[in-house]
């Protein structure tokens, strides 16, 4: 039994203490086997990345693209238990891009994203519609009735709300119905043709990386640059929000989080039916102690050899306390 117990309270210690179970650092999407000292492991860690042929297999030097969202609300309101249920939109009816701040806002924002990110690709993207659209408008020769058609050279930017308004569908159509270089500038209609979001987009000048500490500082740059530039903005842009291509990130951060979570639940569901069935309080603790002892065993074992917890290692994880 002090065997058992120290074995145990040393497993507990590795996974949750020192040195615990670290995040993927690894730059290539493969399952580590061995140490990373090992030949096999170093390659993957530090050598692939130097391959073009890797990169380019992985997708590794592919910019990180940012895409703004306004007008539409980050809320989830599908049924989080059934994997078939879609999520509906919800309006954020405060939007308004068409005041003459808001115009100007915007205008200047193209600028303040090739500042912040210097070597972004911001060429052939959405997030200097404003200029485009003040392009556009300047192009045009107005008639001599500019009372029926107000999209034209004669008026100064920024403009007014209804000729924005106006003239901003006549652009969109126009794009549209171009066979050839179409480009989506941004804005987004409903079925009546009104303005309801705006949808801009950038490449970052940081690339994916399937390494987590670099894919959060991405992360965490981006929205703290978003965040700030929120507060700057008129009202009716202040309510704004981003993806990017995060998906394994997220991934990444719910099982830095959750994976002792569920371990620790799965160890309280064992007690209670073990309690259910035997009706022994005592059997049931032993029983929960040699379960909980199993998976921390195991597990640390794992931490010593420098294995980094990714799907595959919480599935050994799983598998551990249902084997015990």
């Amino acid at each position: 039994i002090f065997w058992f117990a120290a074995l145990a309270v040393g497993g507990t210690y590795i996974v949750c203490v020192d040195p615990k179970m670290k995040l993927p650092t690894l730059e290539m999407p493969t399952i580590q086997v061995f140490r990373s000292s090992h030949p096999f492991e170093r390659y993957d860690a530090e050598y692939s990345h130097q391959f073009m042929f890797e990169r380019v297999k992985h997708g590794e030097d592919r910019p990180m693209p940012v895409t703004l969202v306004w007008g539409i609300k980050p809320i989830d309101n599908g049924d989080h238990l059934n994997p078939m249920s879609n999520s509906t939109l919800v309006i954020d009816t405060t939007l308004n891009i068409s005041s003459l701040a808001a115009q100007t806002w915007l205008y200047n924002f193209c600028e303040r994203v090739n500042q912040t990110f210097p070597l972004a690709t911001i060429q052939e993207t959405t997030v200097c519609f404003m200029k485009a659209f003040q392009k556009w408008m300047e192009s045009r020769q107005c008639s001599e009735n500019t009372s029926f058609n107000p999209c034209c050279n004669n008026f100064l930017f920024p403009y007014a709300s209804e000729v924005f308004e106006y003239c901003i569908k006549i652009m969109a159509m126009e794009k549209s119905g171009e066979q050839t270089g179409v480009q989506d500038l941004g804005p987004r209609f409903d079925a009546e043709g009104k303005l309801v979001a705006l949808v801009l987009q950038f490449q970052s000048s940081d690339y994916y990386s399937f390494n987590f500490s670099k894919t959060k500082h991405f992360y965490e740059q981006v929205n703290s640059w978003l965040m700030a530039e929120a507060k700057t903005a008129p009202p009716g842009l202040q309510n704004v929000w981003f993806v990017s291509n995060l998906e394994l990130y997220n991934l990444q951060e719910a099982l830095s989080t959750q994976v002792l979570v569920v371990t620790g639940l799965s160890i309280a569901i064992s007690w209670l039916v073990l309690l259910l069935t035997t009706w022994n309080i005592l059997l049931a603790v032993y029983s929960v102690a040699t379960i909980a002892g199993t998976v921390f065993v195991t597990v640390g074992l794992l931490v010593l050899l420098e294995w980094q917890l990714n799907a595959v290692e919480s599935l050994f994880i799983s598998t551990a306390v249902g084997l015990s």
